[in-house]
C-alpha cells in the first residue's frame, strides 16, 4: 500500500488518529473510538500491520493494537495531524 492508498482512506485514518490520541487500544475499544464495525475495523488493521504502522498483540482473547512510534512515518502522520486543522473545528 502507498501513501495515497492510506490517506484516501477514511476508516485507517480515523484509527490512526484514535491511536495517536489515545496510545494502545484493544480492538473494540478502537472500532468503537473510530466509528467503524468491528469488520472493517480488523480489516484496517492488518492493512496497517502488512504497512507496520501499527502492531498487534495477543493477551489471551484481548486483542491490543499499537502505533510503531519508532517508523518515522508514524512520526510524520504525528505532526500532520496536530498541524491540520480537524473537521470539528471547522463545523463550529
Amino acid at each position: 500500500m502507498d501513501i495515497a492508498e492510506l490517506l484516501s482512506s477514511r476508516g485507517r485514518l480515523k484509527i490512526l488518529m484514535a491511536l495517536l490520541e489515545h496510545g494502545e487500544l484493544n480492538i473494540s475499544e478502537l472500532a468503537r473510538l473510530s466509528g467503524l464495525n468491528h469488520l472493517i475495523t480488523n480489516k484496517h488493521v492488518r492493512a496497517l500491520e502488512e504497512m507496520g504502522l501499527v502492531s498487534e498483540e495477543r493477551l489471551g482473547r484481548i486483542r491490543l493494537v499499537k502505533l510503531n512510534s519508532s517508523r518515522p512515518e508514524i512520526k510524520l502522520l504525528e505532526e500532520l495531524f496536530k498541524k491540520w486543522p480537524s473537521s470539528e473545528a471547522h463545523e463550529r
